[in-house]
């Protein structure tokens, strides 16, 4: 190639036009804002020919391919290159501004016809392209252009014949932009968006801004034009929802200003929008346009007067099968998933999303944190380490300012007329200093209405207190603990606060949602933030049997790459959602309430919308599973941010396990949700009740439960074995616990039971528990993952027409010092119930352990469990406000929560009894204290041995954990671990349980 823009700091585009708003014109008589069915559109998406290069030193862009491949699309789905996922480092040297001389290289071609027919005009559009190109028409250079994820255009007239012409796009996976463009995704190459060439008259209206203003009960809509050639008259309408014109103007000046009466005000609740109509002579433009005002006072986040509260994700654009490449239908599934779990904000994470999903914020009603195509994060290791005195290395560096200044432009000028976006964002994790700070002059010049935001404002220690920070409108932080947060409202702060990224949720995660949740609500000026992350990375393939496999970095032959980090997700690639999101789903309820004694009390958590205008609430009571009643409550007005009491008495509720849920159903069907759906619940203990154990003990002192059948017992060297009415157990010495359960002639236990303190690492485990090398105190490191149990001598008696076995044991791990002491009892009747009690001593320096149980390893026939605990979901102490508490009942098979890299899963908390059954036995389990259950067809050991879903190989039986306690899930992975109430750090306490066998009763028919 002859050209190489591509590393020069001091060209970023070659002929192309100035930015401009996002928008696509039309003919008058036949008004669209669409590209399909507009006569002023050649849009050039489909096939083209493609000639793939390995270095770009060896490509001609004016050469045709013989290959072809579809645009949009990555050229690394059809063949070309390979995928690599990396999160912090760069994938190429550092050395700005050259990248390697072997750089990958795809070059498209295709031809077109235009008919030129007299002074209109043509030009190109790149709304995306990964990570420069450069454009030849008809053979001829006509520009070059960076920045992966921004609109470039091109003025292609002189370069156009009539009739045949031949386009020709060379695209770079690197470039010197490549240096800014250090974004935790997948790195994938090509045109990923669409291309597209627009027909226009010799004069036209080119660019415009619309701005919006309260003015009392007035609105006020104001636009200003740029436009090629003079004393154009424009004819400006603004059109309600009903079609009526509501304001209009026309002239040929450049400001208008349209007066509206009343208006409806636009916000994410109720996001109406006006229709302008912008004519010319010779052309027409069709725009959205939401009456709101955006702004920080009184260190507030304020949206037409009023706080609001961003209940947000962060987003990238990330398909399985097509990468970067967003269709309009799948940017509608996400919007409505997000819809359904009550989020109402997006942080484009990190980079410009497609034009076409803003619009469909606007429509929806979302509010967009807008970010720059802005990510230096390589800098921070690129001398080997990572290094926080060069965090900010592009910041000092000049020869960036161009690029910076230039992606914030790019960014503004496209998107300034959209309602949805409510700040702009500089990028991510680029450090501080002159080069942002110039965006950000740049970014007020061109829009002084919108605040600005920037996380990053890490500084080396030479430079602290340089800079003033005062540019930026709102103080965005990461991952911060509780106590990071409390401490910045107590000293002195100046502006709002929002968490740009918050509650890491990859794999079984996040945990503590509802903690964060109760700091929106505790402070004014916490204004929410962006949960990371929306949807997991990876790359999809078909298996053998061809089911869907999920792939991530290392997968792909590469050197560097960061493994699953990029499976951090609320959904899978496919948008299954994981139990993250419905955990978020009811943090973020519109409604919560409260129980106060006997008074139930109704707290609105919209912001501009009126309960009794949003939600229906649906009670019912059910008596351990059972229905008892149901009904509505009465209608309710409650403002944003009130709190009033229901003007309803409590339900009756006597017994046990007797519960109150509330349901809020949507009141009123909206374009993505229908009328009736739950949006969130809360749920209330009608009276206390004890627990099954405290009753058996109750009725054991009165003398209702006694051994109907003779016991016999012996030893045989290590194992103790006890003999009853149709069974037989054994119980080995050697490891303090039961070898065989026989009952009716049928081994129930697979292998030896054991005792459990360690989980298989869920991917928020991955720093604790050891499984990424070379840390210390770690899981791994303390033995817990490998304990095994050390008898002193194991005594058996016979009292009250039970056995009585008793085992002191120690747990120990090799060259380590004990880790645990039980002193464990298991009583046996005539019955072969088991009672067991665990009398536990922790050694003191242990912080806290993952989980205490016991494992059994019960047959497969036993496969349909009932319980009554936090479900239908998985549920930890720190992640269940999207479980409630019920009976209920599932296969053994479905109780696996998939994750790509296997992991800790499928557990449940705040259980009081569950029952597995094959049909015809069933074996049924409570304790004095609400326990945690997990029942899988997996092992821990398999699932923390296995890399990927597709690996894991079942354990051939029913794993059941019994966990006295187990840990949170935290978000450990990037951010806390889980808060110290989660924890399980008890030091001495006593796990009591008890099993029992019924015979020719099914599960549903079983009462404890």
């Amino acid at each position: 190639m002859q050209e190489n823009y591509h590393q020069d700091l001091n060209t970023v585009r070659v002929n192309t036009m100035p930015d401009r708003a996002f928008y696509i014109p039309s003919c008058p008589g036949a008004p669209t804002a669409e590209k399909e069915d507009n006569d002023r559109v050649i849009l050039l998406n489909g096939m083209w020919n493609f000639r793939y290069y390995t270095s770009a030193k060896d490509a001609s862009g004016r050469q045709e391919g013989t290959e072809r491949i579809p645009v949009p699309s990555n050229w690394q789905f059809y063949g070309y290159d390979s995928h690599q996922y990396v999160n912090i480092d760069y994938p190429i040297p550092y050395l700005p501004p050259y990248v390697p001389k072997e750089n990958p290289c795809g070059c498209y071609s295709r031809s077109f016809r235009v008919e030129k027919t007299g002074k209109e005009r043509f030009f190109l559009n790149l709304e995306g392209a990964d990570s420069c190109h450069y454009v030849y028409i008809n053979d001829s250079f006509a520009g070059y252009s960076q920045v992966s994820h921004s609109t470039s255009e091109y003025e292609i007239t002189s370069f156009l014949q009539n009739g045949e012409n031949r386009i020709a796009v060379m695209v770079l996976k690197w470039c010197d932009g490549t240096y800014l463009e250090d974004q935790d995704k997948f790195r994938m190459s090509g045109i990923f968006r669409d291309i597209y060439i627009l027909k226009r008259p010799e004069r036209f209206v080119f660019h415009y801004t619309v701005r919006t203003f309260i003015r009392g009960d007035a609105g006020e809509v104001r636009i200003n034009t740029e436009e090629e050639g003079t004393d154009i008259r424009k004819r400006i309408t603004l059109y309600d929802r009903e079609g009526m014109a509501a304001a209009s103007a026309e002239g040929t000046q450049q400001e208008f200003s349209l007066q509206i009466p009343s208006p409806v005000l636009w916000n994410a609740e109720n996001p109406y929008l006006y229709t302008l109509r912008l004519e010319t002579d010779e052309e027409c433009i069709l725009d959205k346009v939401g009456i709101r005002e955006i702004c920080v006072e009184e260190k507030l986040l304020l949206l037409n007067g009023s706080p609001i509260l961003l209940k947000g994700v962060n987003r990238h654009e990330s398909h399985p099968d097509t990468g970067y490449v967003c269709s309009r239908e799948r940017m509608i599934q996400d919007l409505r998933l997000m819809k359904q779990c009550n989020i109402n904000a997006i942080r484009t994470s990190h980079y410009p999303d497609c034009p076409e999903f803003y619009r469909l914020c606007d429509e929806y009603g979302f509010y967009v944190c807008d970010e720059a195509d802005v990510e230096t994060h390589g800098v921070w290791s690129c001398r080997g380490e990572r290094d926080n005195e060069i965090y900010n290395l592009t910041q000092k560096d000049p020869r960036f300012r161009l690029s910076y200044v230039d992606r914030a432009e790019r960014l503004v000028r496209r998107d300034i007329n959209r309602p949805c976006v409510l700040f702009w964002s500089l990028g991510n994790e680029s450090g501080f200093g002159e080069n942002i700070l110039a965006a950000a002059r740049r970014v007020r010049s061109l829009d002084d209405i919108r605040p600005v935001h920037y996380e990053s404002t890490l500084v080396s220690q030479e430079e602290e207190g340089l800079y003033d920070y005062g540019e930026l409108d709102v103080e965005g932080i990461m991952y911060p603990e509780r106590e990071t947060i409390h401490a910045y409202f107590k000293d002195g702060f100046q502006k709002p606060l929002i968490l740009t990224e918050y509650a890491h949720a990859m794999g079984n995660g996040p945990g503590g949602l509802k903690d964060y949740f109760e700091l929106f609500y505790q402070y004014p000026s916490l204004a929410g933030g962006f949960v990371w992350e929306w949807c997991d990375h990876a790359i999809e393939r078909k298996g053998e049997n061809g089911e869907i496999q999920y792939l991530y970095g290392g997968d792909f032959g590469e050197s560097l790459h960061d493994g699953n980090f990029c499976v951090d997700g609320l959904v899978w690639p496919d948008r299954r959602p994981h139990t993250g999101l419905l955990e978020l789903k009811n943090c973020a309820r519109p409604v919560r309430i409260s129980r106060e004694g006997e008074y139930l009390y109704l707290e609105n958590c919209l912001d501009f919308t009126d309960v009794s205008e949003a939600v229906s609430l649906v009670w019912s009571v059910k008596k351990d599973g059972i229905l008892l009643s149901r009904g509505i409550l009465p209608e309710l007005s409650v403002k944003p941010g009130e709190k009033k009491r229901i003007p309803w008495k409590l339900p009756d509720g006597e017994g046990e396990r007797c519960y109150l849920k509330i349901d809020s159903l949507q009141k009123k069907a909206a374009p993505l949700t229908e009328a009736g759906y739950c949006l969130g619940f809360d749920q209330f203990l009608l009276k206390p009740a004890p627990s099954c154990t405290e009753k058996w003990k109750g009725q054991e002192e009165a003398g209702e439960i006694k051994a109907a059948f003779p016991l016999r017992t012996g030893r045989e060297n290590d194992i103790i074995w006890v003999e009853g009415r149709n069974f037989r157990y054994c119980f080995s010495t050697e490891t303090g616990s039961f070898v065989s359960l026989q009952r009716n002639g049928r081994e129930y236990l697979c292998r030896p039971s054991t005792y459990e303190i360690c989980r298989a690492p869920a991917d928020n485990d991955m720093f604790i528990s050891g499984r990424v090398p070379g840390l210390t105190y770690t899981w791994k490191s303390m033995g817990l993952d490998n304990a095994q149990p050390y008898t002193y001598g194991t005594e058996v008696s016979e009292e009250k027409e039970r056995v009585r076995i008793e085992c002191p044991l120690s747990l120990v791990s090799p060259h380590l010092a004990e880790i645990a002491g039980i002193h464990a009892v298991y009583e046996i009747d005539g019955e072969g119930s088991i009672y067991s009690g665990l009398d536990t001593r922790i050694r003191e320096d242990i912080s806290w352990l993952p989980r205490f149980g016991v494992r059994l390893f019960l047959d497969s026939s036993l496969d349909t469990c009932t319980y009554f605990g936090f479900g239908p979901g998985e549920s930890y102490v720190d992640k269940k406000e999207g479980c409630y508490r019920d009976r209920f009942t599932s296969r053994i098979k479905d109780m696996f929560e998939n994750y790509i890299r296997p992991q800790e899963n499928g557990s449940h908390c705040g259980t009081e009894y569950l029952s597995l059954t094959d049909g015809h036995t069933s074996l049924r389990i409570s304790s004095e204290k609400p326990f945690s259950f997990q029942a899988l067809e997996y092992t821990r050991e398999e699932l923390a041995a296995k890399t990927h879903h597709f690996q894991l190989e079942k354990a051939g039986c029913t794993v059941l954990h019994l966990d006295y306690a187990m840990s949170g899930m935290g978000t450990g992975s990037c951010g806390p671990v889980p808060f110290p109430e989660y924890r399980f750090d008890e030091k001495h306490f006593l796990f009591s349980f008890q099993l029992t066998w019924e015979e020719n009763k099914g599960a549903d028919d079983y009462e404890m």
